[in-house]
């Protein structure tokens, strides 16, 4: 309980922070090099915040979750090591490249919010096994959130290019991989029929035939999380 409230109250700042900027971003348009994809960008962001709080909220309990604190940590770590962005030194690309960078965060952001939408109330952050999820996205690969992510991720690293904004992409791209499989270990132990699923669905990279079981079946954040 302790953690979901922190959970909720974390995200719910992160929402109301983006709202401020949202504002800000209207009333300083003028100030603003291409704010009309920074706008669309944040308010992209926001729905996905407010999705995120809500779901938490409303999300099912866990049917098993991962023992240990390294899945903990480093769940905590992929989620909110981005942040050291803002903080480190960055470099100024070309307009094509902001156009670009502006272009991937927008197009994550709304991924993300289709893979959310589809997770509904068994959404987690931490690696848990609520109901196995293998419609819409994840018909197409395991961990469409973290591919949807890793296009926003990839957005913001162009967007404020350094080689320590590179680095910090690497170490969040090693920490998304790890947590996937802390997802899978729960998902398999949980689930009898996640096998035959993750036979047929790749992991992130996706294939041209969508998974079609015979029966419907129910995870946690992405079938992996």
């Amino acid at each position: 309980m302790a953690g979901k409230g922190l959970m909720i109250a974390t995200f719910l700042y992160l929402a109301i922070m983006q709202a401020g900027s949202i504002a800000a971003t209207v009333q300083l348009r003028d100030q603003i090099d291409l704010w009309q994809f920074v706008l669309a960008s944040r308010v992209s962001g926001l729905i996905f915040l407010a999705l995120v709080v809500f779901l938490t909220v409303v999300r099912h309990a866990p049917k098993n979750v991962s023992s240990g604190i390294e899945p903990r940590l480093t769940a905590i770590a992929g989620t909110f090591c981005l942040m050291f962005l803002v903080v480190l030194p960055t470099g100024t690309p070309g307009t094509g490249l902001r156009v670009f960078a502006a272009c991937l965060m927008v197009a994550g952001t709304v991924l993300s919010i289709w893979c959310v939408i589809y997770l509904g109330r068994s959404f987690s952050i931490m690696a848990a096994a609520r109901q196995l999820v293998i419609q819409g996205p994840y018909a197409i690969v395991r961990h469409p959130l973290y591919a949807a992510e890793a296009v926003t991720t990839l957005g913001a690293v162009i967007a404020g290019w350094s080689i320590w904004s590179a680095l910090l992409f690497v170490l969040w791209c090693a920490l998304q991989y790890r947590r996937m499989l802390n997802e899978e270990q729960i998902l398999r132990a949980t689930f009898h029929e996640y096998d035959d699923y993750a036979r047929h669905v790749p992991m992130i990279i996706p294939t041209l035939t969508p998974y079609r079981p015979g029966m419907a079946v129910s995870t946690s954040t992405s079938p992996a999380e």
